[in-house]
C-alpha cells in the first residue's frame, strides 16, 4: 500500500526546474501534471526566496496540488568518486567511508554533504560510489522549496534516479545517457551497482535536431567523451557488444540516423528510452511524461512507493552526529555516567578505529605493490641521472607539479599564472563545474611539494552558470623543504 497518494518530482538545473506530479495508481503511478519552470531573467539559486515565490505561482497556475516533493540535482553540482571497500566490511561501511571523507576532504568537510551508493558484494569485494554536494547549494534548494510552500522528502541526483529506474538489460555494463538542453550526464551500472556518474563537458543545444548543422559539433564532442568512457571499461574497446549497452534518454532530438552512426562509432548497441516504456515495470503510466520529464517522474515514483534512493543528501548516512541541547542537571548526570563508562569504552573505540585504519592501509598496500616496485626502480634511475640535471630552473618543477593536478578531460583550465621569486604561486582559471575545482584543490593539497594550498574564491563566471571562475594559491617547496635562492634560479633560467 502507498502511504502517500501524491508526490511532486523536481529536477533542478542552474536555469530551470522540471516538475512532474505523480499520483498513486494500482501499485504504480500516473502522471497528473508535467511542466518546465524556466528561471526568470536575472533570477537564480543565489536569490532563493524570490525564485521560490515565482515557482509557487507557476505551480498554482499549472494546476499542481502536491505539497511534498523530491528534489533532483544536476551532476554539475555533485562530485562522485568510486571507492573500493575492504573485504568483510559489513555494517562498518559508514565508518570506513567516514574515515575516507576525513582524509580526502579534511579542509572542506563542513562545506560539503556526503552520502554513498553501495554496490553488491561479489567475490568478497564490494565498492561504493561516494557522492558530495556543496552545503551552500542544498541550503539554497531548501529555501526555494520553503518559499514555494513545499515540504522536501529527499534530495538526490536526477540522472542517478533516472538510471536506477530505467528498464534493465542482460548487459554486464549498462550506460545510461541523459541528454537535455544545455548538457549531458552519464551513469554506469555494473553487477547491479552504480559505478560512475558524471557531467560530460558537452554543450547540447536545447531542442536541436541531431541532423542539423549546428548540432554536428556537439554530437562529435559527445562521441569523443563516450569513447573515452568505453575505453576505460574492463576489456577496453575490444569487449563483446553483448556485455555492454547504451541507454539514451533524449531531450535533444537525436534522429535514427544519428543514433545508428553513434552506435557504429562506439561499437555497442544503443536503445532510445521513452516514458513510460523506458521505466521499470509498475512505473509511471499514461499519459506519458515524455523524455524531458522522465527524471522528475522517476524520482516522484520512487518516493511515492517508498523505494529508497541511491543517495539522499537530505538524510545523509555520513552526516556528523549532532549534540542535543539539554539542561544543567541532565548535563551533570550525563557527565557522571560518562566518567564511569569512558574508561572502559575509549580503548575499545580506539582499537576498532585502529583496526579499520590498518585494514584500509593493508588493502591499499597490497594494491600498490607493483606500483611501488616500479617507483623504486624509477627513483634509482633518476637519482643516478640527477647530477647531470641539477641546474634545472625551479620554475619548471613548480609548473610541472601544478600541471599534473589538472585532469586530462579538459574540465578545468587556467587563465593566469604568477610565480614570485620566493616561489609563492597564485593562479586563476575556469571550470565546467565546482566539483572539478574541488578535485584539483584536493590533488594540490595531497602533493607534499606544495605548502599552504588555499582556495581564494569560486564564483559563477557568468549568469548562465555554465562555468565557474576560481583562484588558488600555494608555495612550492623543494624536496629538502627549502626554496631555491633567486640568484641560482635566474642563472639556471638563463642557461636553459
Amino acid at each position: 500500500m502507498l502511504g502517500k497518494r501524491k508526490m511532486l518530482g523536481l529536477a533542478v538545473t542552474s536555469r530551470s526546474i522540471t516538475a512532474v506530479e505523480v499520483v498513486a495508481a494500482n501499485g504504480g503511478g500516473r502522471t497528473s501534471r508535467a511542466a518546465e519552470f524556466v528561471f526568470p531573467d536575472g533570477a537564480g539559486l543565489q536569490e532563493p526566496v524570490p525564485l521560490g515565490k515565482a515557482l509557487r505561482q507557476f505551480l498554482r497556475r499549472k494546476g499542481f496540488s502536491a505539497s511534498r516533493c523530491v528534489i533532483g540535482m544536476e551532476a554539475n553540482w555533485l562530485t562522485a568518486r568510486a571507492k573500493e571497500l575492504p573485504a568483510g566490511a559489513g555494517e562498518s561501511v559508514p565508518e570506513i567511508l567516514s574515515l575516507m571523507v576525513e582524509r580526502e576532504f579534511a579542509s572542506d568537510r563542513k562545506e560539503l554533504v556526503f552520502d554513498y551508493a553501495l554496490g553488491t558484494e561479489t567475490g568478497g569485494e564490494r565498492s561504493a560510489l561516494l557522492v558530495a554536494a556543496p552545503q551552500r547549494v542544498l541550503d539554497q534548494l531548501a529555501a526555494v522549496a520553503q518559499a514555494a510552500g513545499l515540504t522536501v522528502a529527499r534530495v538526490t541526483a536526477s540522472t542517478m534516479a533516472l538510471a536506477g529506474s530505467t528498464n534493465g538489460s542482460a548487459a554486464e555494463y549498462r550506460l545510461v545517457l541523459h541528454l537535455f538542453g544545455g548538457g549531458a550526464e552519464l551513469a554506469l551500472h555494473s553487477d547491479g551497482a552504480l559505478r560512475m556518474m558524471r557531467r560530460l563537458p558537452v554543450s547540447v543545444p536545447a531542442g536541436a535536431a541531431a541532423g542539423e548543422a549546428p548540432a554536428n559539433g556537439w554530437l562529435s564532442d559527445l562521441t569523443d567523451q563516450l569513447r573515452r568512457v568505453v575505453a576505460l571499461l574492463p576489456g577496453g574497446e575490444s569487449q563483446a557488444e553483448a556485455a555492454r549497452e547504451l541507454l539514451v534518454w533524449d531531450e535533444a532530438g537525436l534522429d535514427p540516423e544519428a543514433c545508428q552512426a553513434l552506435s557504429e562509432q562506439l561499437a555497442l548497441p544503443i536503445r532510445l528510452c521513452k516514458g513510460p516504456d523506458g521505466l521499470e515495470p509498475a512505473g509511471v503510466r499514461s499519459p506519458s511524461p515524455g523524455a524531458q520529464f522522465s527524471a522528475a517522474a522517476a524520482m516522484a515514483l520512487d518516493a511515492l512507493r517508498g523505494r529508497p534512493p541511491a543517495v539522499d543528501l537530505l538524510h545523509s548516512r555520513l552526516a556528523p552526529r549532532k549534540m542535543l541541547a539539554v539542561g544543567r542537571k541532565v548535563v551533570w548526570a550525563a557527565a557522571i555516567v560518562a566518567t564511569l563508562i569512558v574508561a572502559g569504552t575509549v580503548l575499545a573505540l580506539d582499537w576498532r578505529r585502529d583496526s579499520l585504519d590498518a585494514s584500509l592501509m593493508a588493502s591499499k598496500l597490497r594494491d600498490m605493490a607493483g606500483d611501488l616496485a616500479e617507483a623504486k626502480a624509477t627513483i634509482t634511475k633518476v637519482t643516478f641521472a640527477r647530477p647531470w640535471y641539477n641546474q634545472r630552473p625551479t620554475y619548471l618543477d613548480c609548473m610541472r607539479e601544478l600541471a599534473v593536478a589538472f585532469p586530462e578531460e579538459g574540465l578545468i583550465w587556467t587563465t593566469s599564472l604568477g610565480i614570485q621569486e620566493d616561489m609563492q604561486v597564485v593562479f586563476s582559471g575556469k571550470a565546467v563545474s565546482e566539483s572539478a575545482v574541488l578535485d584539483v584543490l584536493d590533488r594540490l593539497k595531497a602533493n607534499p611539494k606544495l605548502a599552504g594550498v588555499q582556495l581564494l574564491y569560486t564564483r559563477d563566471a557568468d549568469r548562465s552558470g555554465r562555468e565557474v571562475a576560481f583562484s588558488m594559491s600555494f608555495t612550492f617547496v623543494q624536496p629538502d623543504g627549502t626554496w631555491s635562492s633567486p640568484s641560482v634560479r635566474k642563472s639556471s633560467l638563463g642557461r636553459r
